[in-house]
């Protein structure tokens, strides 16, 4: 056998273990994004139960700050078996953990954003438009580091991703709350596209946080100073936080729903964000976690008991025929994604 031959065998090797390991960074996205739908489709629905809609319609924020206290415990769970704890706080001591702030605080908003919105018109409208923030989050991180995306299996996924999201659209007057105007759906959708963008940013910035510090250490500070921001959002901006925060935390009920969903969003984080991110990079990885607004959606429509829609149900199904394109590329152009 000659030297090109085994050049070429060791070559073509490589490229199956390279596909292989971005495929399965691609697989964990995809398998953790429901979780997100637990999490957030029924934070969604809270912000309109007693006590959160004494502050109508940011009331969320209160039950999101209870959702990432669990998250954050998920989160930490995760780093004492990583053994990367120490890293987290020697790098508190640095100018870098700014990065973490920043990276939290884009989340916080993008959260306040999306939770205001689905209590105005329903986590079914707004659910598919924050799922572009993988989209967003692919752009930015093609523009900033190169990343490839310009892939005609990316390109097909894509677009059948916008059509899903474009065909679930037309479902909004349906699932929206009754007596919604048209202003105000307009308003909320406004509102989940906003919140994908800034989602698209956070997106980017993991990806690019073991440029500035350990991948372990921007998770457990994306979730820490959320919480704390989101601690000091509440007494700021909502008198009836007093209220709101006795009931939540003297009810036994409301602890075990926090519990189930930020321990659920904490594990997509790590699963869908982390290892998704990290393996398969914001165009495999980041584009395939963001369904997991979508989960959100449909959770709203099933289990959280929103009116059901026809036209959000074909649109999600269009939507995963993209993600389903996205993860049978071949070896040779999935192992080119990072």
């Amino acid at each position: 056998m000659s030297d090109r031959n085994v050049a070429e065998k060791i070559e073509n090797l490589k490229t199956v273990q390279q596909s292989r390991k971005v495929r399965i960074g691609m697989i964990y996205a995809a398998m953790c994004a429901p979780l997100l739908g637990v999490a957030f489709g029924f934070a969604g629905v809270a912000g309109a139960q007693e006590p959160f809609s004494l502050a109508f319609p940011t009331g969320s924020i209160s039950f999101q700050m209870f959702e990432l206290m669990f998250g954050a415990i998920a989160i930490l769970i995760f780093s004492v078996a990583q053994g990367s704890v120490a890293e987290h706080f020697r790098i508190y001591k640095s100018k870098l953990s700014w990065y973490g702030v920043m990276v939290a605080m884009a989340g916080m908003i993008g959260d306040f954003l999306y939770f205001a919105a689905a209590a105005i018109v329903g986590g079914a409208i707004v659910g598919p438009l924050a799922s572009l923030f993988g989209f967003w989050g692919a752009v930015i991180t093609a523009i900033v580091y190169r990343e490839k995306m310009r892939s005609k299996w990316t390109i097909i996924g894509i677009v059948f991703i916008v059509i899903g999201l474009w065909v679930a659209s037309g479902g909004a007057s349906i699932t929206a709350p009754e007596g919604s105007s048209n202003s105000l759906i307009l308003l909320g959708a406004g509102m989940g596209l906003l919140a994908a963008l800034i989602y698209g940013f956070e997106n980017f910035a993991i990806a690019a946080g073991s440029d500035f510090m350990p991948e372990e250490s921007t998770l457990f500070w994306r979730a820490t100073w959320a919480l704390i921001g989101c601690v000091i959002l509440n007494f700021v901006v909502m008198p009836q936080f007093s209220t709101i925060g006795y009931e939540m935390f003297t009810s036994p009920l409301w602890w075990t729903y926090a519990a189930m969903t930020g321990g659920a969003w904490g594990v997509y984080m790590v699963g869908g964000m982390y290892v998704g991110i990290n393996t398969a990079g914001t165009v495999g990885g980041g584009v395939l976690a963001s369904t997991g607004f979508v989960w959100a959606t449909f959770l709203s429509m099933t289990v959280y008991m929103v009116p059901f829609s026809g036209a959000v149900l074909i649109g999600t199904i269009i939507l995963f025929a993209g993600v389903a394109v996205m993860l049978i590329r071949p070896s040779k152009v999935v192992s080119q994604l990072r």
